[in-house]
């Protein structure tokens, strides 16, 4: 048995049950992870109150990452938190500033990285 058919198995064994099954980090997961830390860098030497926001959300981004390996709750939840750090980011930090240009586009790439995947079959 390949390790495609073991892992295609064990997935249908879980949704089967109704139970959550554990998505198996790799590569993404390392780069989601590593994507919070300009952001938390910025919150905690910031400055302005606005910035210091920052820094709580990418805590809260990445306490939530090991449980969306296993909660599908989760797996939302980090759309909310990205989404939430990129609109702070737009409306309260001054435009073209390096705390905005750094929350911006790590932000904008956690977004991107916690969409969903779309399911081959």
């Amino acid at each position: 048995m390949t390790t495609q058919s073991l892992r295609k198995s064990v997935l249908d064994i879980g949704h089967r049950i109704g139970r959550p099954t554990l998505v198996l980090p790799g590569t993404k997961f390392l780069l989601m992870a590593l994507a919070a830390l300009p952001v938390a860098v910025v919150g905690l030497s910031a400055s302005t109150r606005a910035e210091t926001l920052s820094g709580p959300l990418a805590a809260l981004w990445l306490g939530l990452l090991p449980v969306s390996l296993y909660k599908r709750w989760a797996t939302v939840a980090l759309l909310f938190v990205a989404a939430a750090l990129l609109f702070i980011t737009l409306i309260a930090l001054p435009f073209n500033s390096a705390a905005f240009v750094i929350d911006f586009w790590t932000s904008t790439l956690m977004l991107v990285l916690a969409l969903p995947r779309r399911e081959l079959k």
